[in-house]
């Protein structure tokens, strides 16, 4: 890890700048995020993908909203990571981390037709 990781619920996040979502060849976490002036960050966009590099990209439906909200970093969890929940290097910190999602995204977590997805490929639930 190297002070460039962000720590989201115990696990370690990739700092990027926000273009370079095209090198990252694979599946995993994403997030659209703004690095604050406190150097905390607040995650405008929180996503799970089968490929990152064309996920991530400038085509994506919230990159738009996203810049316009001040997104100047995209952070990375590769998916098949060694890490496992909780397991951070003593001297990491943790910055404080915000949330303003997009308002249609803003309780999704309960919207059923979520569930109904649940056992489709990523890019069909979409």
């Amino acid at each position: 890890m190297t002070e460039r990781d962000v720590i989201i619920d115990g696990v370690a996040f990739m700092s990027l700048y926000h273009h370079d979502g095209r090198f990252v060849r694979g599946g995993g976490l994403f997030a659209f995020a703004r690095r604050d002036l406190d150097g905390g960050r607040t995650l405008l966009h929180f996503e799970l993908a089968q490929d990152i590099s064309i996920a991530a990209s400038p085509g994506h439906r919230r990159w738009g909203w996203a810049a316009s909200q001040g997104m100047n970093e995209l952070l990375v969890h590769i998916a098949g990571s060694q890490q496992r929940h909780g397991e951070i290097a003593i001297e990491a910190a943790s910055p404080a981390i915000r949330w303003s999602l997009h308002p249609d995204e803003v309780g999704a977590a309960d919207d059923p037709q979520i569930d109904d997805c649940a056992d489709q490929p990523l890019h069909a639930a979409r």
